[in-house]
């Protein structure tokens, strides 16, 4: 498969289903021979046979279920390998159709099962058409409020669920973020109101070929309800066989080794909480949260993300394209690129940085003669793809979403930037195995892949006070708690919603306190083994914790950190090259 068809398949969210995870979606969600199922991500077609074989099981007349299940798939080199392994087992599908599930009409079914295809919202072309079908018809969806930053399988979902009759079934495989991303928050608001979600469930391993972690949900189409329903967050630690889930979903109660159950009362699950939350740790979390020290980060400082550039391969430039181009000194800034380019934490005054910002407020008549106006023609003449869009343009200039920031010039981030300052205290937005808050000393301007960390001016508190408390355990129990988990093992802390994760209120601790906390910031600091174990003890003796507690917050950090894995190295980009002339 050359790289054309791949961007294709990422663009239509193609990740087919394990047979095994197929034939328990259906054992679950089809309950009589008589029932029409919908096969909500056709694919190559697993779940559409694992459908007629489960109604073939139930008592159904193989004749009649081919006829009973129905679905649509885009892709067709896809579903020409369906029907062909269709016809092999002498099967014939003539209600699964070759086409835009958004242009297909369906009749009601009573259960709906299948693998929802992934494609993040900057890679959807026609949202508007899309949302249009989904939302025309249904009165309950038109009401249901659906961000425009939703991602492709929430409207997949939507639709489908507008077909699927009072008291059918829901058994399907969604990527997990809308269980904490925003725009999940009117998604969960729809479901809680029009179903009653049976269980959810997280598995450590992962099952797919993809970045998305992926969750099964199983759930029932009610009318609303008053009372309290439960929901069952079902997490499995170990390879256990899909097989072996469906025990495990109808017999709760009976423990078994490597998985666990938490079940909560869907009222006490507010749409705009991290339901993800509950398949790590959450009674420890309830815990910590709840400690009248502890307080919702944006109740003592300020966070945001750092610099989006909206055109990396422009802006971001390394020591040795900044010595091609000879870009004058004066245009190029430290910058703060990844987590992954710093090793200690802390970025000293004098660092040589890995890669530099074009920053640059100057017009172009203020520049003339020199390289920084060479290096700006030269991006306003190179053919720039658009992300998702499978477009060009000629010129950083042209691309939208750079136009959309109103900025004096196109390339001018530096006035901005300088309005805004730099922060001194840097969190990573993506943490892997290692977790290391950033003491910027040397004022680098802090890149997209960081919150930067701003505390309130009163009272005034030695920034080593405030690092000790973001380097320990508890907080990174709190952050990797309250993140999005990748498919590939990394956790993503997101910009808008880390303000509400507690962390230890430094404002409410005694001058003794703050020095302990200082004084282990100091040693871990010089420490060339980063052992934080001083400030842990500094932090848990503010907390009142005692030996037990304390071995409970470094058994779920434990747990957390391993289900990291190594991140995927990032796919090439494309750059500038000079042009010496």
């Amino acid at each position: 498969m050359d790289n054309q068809e791949q961007q294709k398949l990422r663009n239509l969210g193609a990740v087919y289903t394990p047979p095994a995870f197929a034939r328990l979606l259906t054992a679950w969600g089809i309950t009589d021979p008589r029932d029409k199922v919908l096969d909500i991500g056709v694919g190559e077609g697993e779940c559409t046979l694992a459908a007629f074989h489960r109604l073939v099981q139930l008592g159904a007349s193989p004749r009649a279920a081919q006829r009973q299940i129905y679905g649509a798939e885009i892709y067709k080199p896809a579903y020409d390998k369906f029907t062909e392994s269709a016809a092999m087992a002498g099967l014939k599908f003539p209600n699964v159709y070759s086409a835009d599930f958004f242009d297909v009409e369906f009749p009601l079914v009573d259960s709906i099962a299948g693998n929802l295809p992934f494609v993040r919202r900057s890679l959807i072309d026609n949202v508007d058409a899309i949302r249009q079908s989904v939302f025309s018809d249904d009165e309950l969806l038109n009401k249901a409020e659906v961000s425009k930053l939703s991602d492709l399988y929430i409207y997949c979902l939507l639709r489908g669920i507008s077909y699927l009759k009072e008291g059918g079934k829901l058994s399907v495989i969604t990527s997990d973020s809308w269980l904490n991303a925003k725009y999940g928050v009117s998604f969960k608001r729809y479901l809680k109101a029009n179903f009653k979600i049976e269980s959810l469930i997280s598995l450590d391993r992962q099952i797919f070929d993809a970045e998305v972690k992926p969750v099964l949900m199983f759930a029932t189409k009610k009318s609303p309800t008053r009372g309290p329903r439960n929901i069952h967050f079902i997490r499995v630690k170990n390879g256990l066989p899909a097989e072996s889930l469906l025990h495990v979903i109808n017999n709760l109660g009976k423990p078994k080794p490597d998985v666990e159950v938490t079940t909560v009362k869907s009222h006490d699950l507010t749409p705009q909480s991290p339901w993800a939350l509950n398949f790590k740790s959450p009674d420890l979390c309830e815990e910590l949260s709840s400690h009248d020290l502890m307080t919702p980060m944006a109740n003592i400082a300020q966070t945001c993300i750092g610099v989006q550039t909206l055109a990396k391969n422009f802006f971001v430039i390394t020591p040795a394209q900044a010595q091609a181009w000879q870009i004058e000194a004066e245009y190029l800034s430290p910058l703060a690129h990844s987590p992954k380019n710093f090793t200690a934490p802390s970025i000293e005054n004098g660092a040589e940085p890995d890669f530099f910002l074009f920053y640059c407020s100057k017009h172009k008549e203020e520049l003339y003669g020199t390289n920084a106006l060479r290096y700006i023609e030269a991006g306003e003449t190179t053919i720039v793809p658009v992300r998702g869009k499978g477009i060009t343009v000629v010129g950083y200039h042209k691309k939208q979403r750079i136009n959309e920031e109103n900025r004096p010039f196109w390339y001018d981030l530096r006035s901005r930037l300088e309005r805004r300052g730099r922060a001194e205290i840097l969190i990573p937005r993506l943490i892997y195995r290692t977790f290391r808050i950033l003491w910027n000393k040397a004022a680098f301007v802090p890149g997209e892949l960081f919150i930067e960390f701003i505390p309130s001016a009163e009272p005034r508190i030695d920034v080593e006070v405030y690092l000790a408390v973001l380097s320990s355990s508890v907080t990174e129990v709190m952050l990797r708690a309250n993140s999005q988990l990748y498919g590939g093992g990394t956790y993503n802390v997101s910009p808008g919603d880390i303000g509400n994760i507690p962390i230890l209120n430094v404002t409410l601790l005694s001058g003794q306190q703050r020095q302990a906390l200082r004084d282990a910031f100091r040693s871990y600091l010089v420490d060339p083994d980063r052992n934080r174990s001083l400030i842990d003890r500094a932090v848990y003796d503010a907390l009142g914790y005692n030996l037990a507690m304390r071995k409970k917050v470094i058994a779920a950090l434990n747990d957390l950190v391993a289900l990291t894995t190594t991140a995927k190295a990032a796919t090439p980009s494309t750059e500038l090259t000079p042009n010496h002339k």
